[in-house]
Formats: structure tokens, C-alpha cells, sequence
């Protein structure tokens, strides 16, 4: 198959109906692949779909690969500007495929996303596979990153993820004893968990995420984007969000991303008083209780970091990894225009940011 018989579509023109039935078919594809998600990346500031899929015109004029793609314009520092291209999820290609068919989709993908990079003045393009889409999870994880037969530096790292299959006793017994702790203090103290329901349940959730990011000092995103997790996550039970009550006021939220059998520890918040209770891992245990019933199978609590030995991260990745999951690969693949100027502006960033 040549490339005169592929042929590149943005999203518009493919249509969310067959996008969407594209990704549900896909063992590569997952929930960052499904056409909404796009919208929804789009309403943080400086983020611009660039999403497209592929037809082979040799192959029945169907879909064989959709790749979710986003251009990241960040300010500039003096002279500087940063653009990027970020692709979550990665490209997806149609199940059944020949190898030399594979291939010569990928490699026409990747013109395309190079010529894209090239129009819009990007230093490099990011791919990052969800480790919770069907070809790349639990026994079927790749020994090798595939991003690296399509010409990309490797740049994996690894996330903790939760085999769920094995029921809600051995999930309880296979947490480690801080987190069953804290669970235990969550009950003592009378906190209630409950799911979430209509548009004041959004208003809630939106108040404790701009709490919980000026805490941390990081701008929160735009309601929007929670608006679009309401209307096109939540209400098609693609998303699992449970609140936590105490004393008949909401301390803590936490939103999880549900697709194919597998769930992902999406977005989450807390006011102070739901981290002294201990809110978010009473949260997170009913939450994969709930996974049980409705019979996911593997749970991604978050991106690992077991290299750092102190800071922030490090107590994220042991709050993680508290609940019970193994390390699995995150494939994640880089290219770098210029390297030169790449490192020059990162040596910059880091200045600006250390200074």
C-alpha cells in the first residue's frame, strides 16, 4: 500500500460518529482517543486540536488509523517561544492489520505530524500510549515501546496500575498499611461517599479544584473543561466521579476516566480539612470497589516516580502506589526539531524557573 492511497482527514471530516466507532474498535485506542476528549483538551489555555485520521482508499475507503494531536503555545521567554505538538494516546491504527501495512500508515502519520510541526513552529512532538488501552495493558504489555519503530527517542517512564480482577478482599489486603490506615481514620470520622449527579454536583467539584490549585499555586484549568467531563464523560458513563461528605459538607472529589475494562485516576480535588481526614483515599477505595461491580478490570492510579527519594512527587508516588498496583510501562516517545535550539531554550526554562 503506497501513500497515494492513504488519504488525511482532520476530525471534523471524518465526524464524531465514525470517529468514535473507530476508536471503540481499536485495540490501541483508548478513552484519550474518543472524539469529545479532544473539546475538552481544547479548553486549556493554549492548547489547539490538531486531531486527523487516515483513510486507506485501498482498504474499503474505511478509517485504519485516527491520531489525537494537540498544538501547546506557551508564552514566550524574551525572544524565546516554546511550541509544541502533544499527542495523547498516540497513534491508534486498525486492528488486523499486515505488518507492511502497519508500517506504511505509521510512516505516513508521522509525515503528516511532521509537516504539522514544521507549520506551527514546533521544538518537538510528545506521544504518550495509554497504558490502559487494550493492546498495551496488563499480559498484553509490549516488551519494546512502539514508539520506537516510529523514529522516536525513548522517553518511557512507568505508572502504577491495579489488577482489579483479583476482587474487593485481596484489593483490600493488597494495600499497603497506610492506606488502609488512612481509610480506616476516614470511617472512624463519619465521612459519607456518594456519586455525583447533576450540574450542582459540577459547581462543587469546580469550587474544590480552584481550592485545591491555589493551594498548590497552580492556575486551575477553565471550568469548561469540567463542564465537558459532565456532559460528555459522566452522563455516558465514561467517567466515575464520587464525592466525599462530612458533616453534610463536600471535603474532597475525585473524577476517574472508565473505558474497555479499565479505569484511570483522572483529575481529583480536596479542601484542608478533607486532607487531614484522609478524604481522598477513602475515595479512592470506594472507587475501586465500585470498579468491581461494573466489572473493570485494570486501574491506573497515576504516572510513577519511584527514582525520587523526596519532594512533592515523591509523596504523590507513594500515595499511588499505596493502593495495591505494580509498575507497569508507560510508553511515552519524543522528537526534537533542532536540537540545539531545544536545548538552549530548555536551559533557559529551567533558569527562569530555579531563579
Amino acid at each position: 500500500m503506497s501513500n497515494s492511497h492513504l488519504l488525511f482527514l482532520n476530525r471534523f471530516e471524518v465526524g464524531q460518529e465514525d470517529w468514535d466507532t473507530f476508536v471503540d474498535a481499536s485495540d490501541e485506542a483508548w478513552l484519550w482517543h474518543r472524539f469529545d476528549l479532544q473539546d475538552a483538551i481544547s479548553t486549556l489555555p493554549g492548547k489547539h486540536d490538531l486531531s486527523f485520521a487516515i483513510r486507506g482508499t485501498a482498504l474499503g475507503e474505511r478509517i485504519v488509523a485516527v491520531i489525537p494531536l494537540h498544538l501547546i503555545e506557551k508564552r514566550r521567554i524574551y525572544a524565546f517561544k516554546w511550541n509544541t505538538l502533544d499527542s495523547l494516546g498516540g497513534p491508534a491504527c486498525a486492528n488486523g492489520l499486515g505488518v507492511k501495512q502497519k508500517r506504511k500508515i505509521l510512516e505516513y502519520a508521522m509525515s503528516q505530524i511532521t509537516d504539522l510541526a514544521r507549520k506551527y513552529d514546533a521544538v518537538e512532538i510528545n506521544f504518550a500510549l495509554s497504558p490502559m488501552a487494550p493492546a498495551y495493558c496488563g499480559e498484553r504489555c509490549p516488551r519494546i515501546n512502539p514508539l520506537l519503530e516510529m523514529g522516536c527517542e525513548n522517553t518511557l517512564t512507568q505508572t502504577w496500575v491495579v489488577d482489579i480482577r483479583q476482587g474487593k478482599e485481596k484489593l483490600w489486603m493488597n494495600m499497603e498499611t497506610r492506606a488502609r490506615n488512612a481509610i480506616r481514620k476516614a470511617e472512624k470520622e463519619g465521612l459519607r461517599v456518594r456519586p455525583a449527579n447533576g450540574s450542582d454536583d459540577l459547581d462543587i467539584y469546580y469550587h474544590l479544584h480552584c481550592e485545591t490549585y491555589r493551594r498548590t499555586g497552580v492556575p486551575p484549568h477553565p471550568k469548561s473543561y469540567f463542564e465537558a467531563i459532565w456532559r460528555n464523560f459522566l452522563s455516558k458513563d465514561l467517567s466515575l466521579i464520587f464525592f466525599a461528605e462530612w458533616k453534610e459538607n463536600v471535603v474532597a472529589a475525585e473524577n476517574f476516566g472508565a473505558y474497555k475494562k479499565a479505569a484511570v485516576y483522572w483529575t481529583g480535588a480536596a479542601n484542608s480539612q478533607g486532607l487531614t481526614l484522609q478524604a481522598n483515599s477513602l475515595l479512592q477505595w470506594a472507587a475501586m470497589q465500585s470498579m468491581v461491580e461494573n466489572g473493570i478490570e485494570w486501574y491506573e492510579t497515576g504516572e510513577a516516580f519511584p527514582h525520587l527519594r523526596e519532594g512533592k512527587l515523591k509523596g504523590l508516588n507513594n500515595f499511588k502506589r499505596s493502593f495495591g498496583g505494580e509498575l507497569f510501562p508507560y510508553y511515552r516517545g519524543r522528537i526534537v526539531f533542532s536540537p540545539k535550539w531545544h536545548s538552549l531554550w530548555r536551559f533557559i526554562h529551567t533558569w527562569r524557573t530555579n531563579t
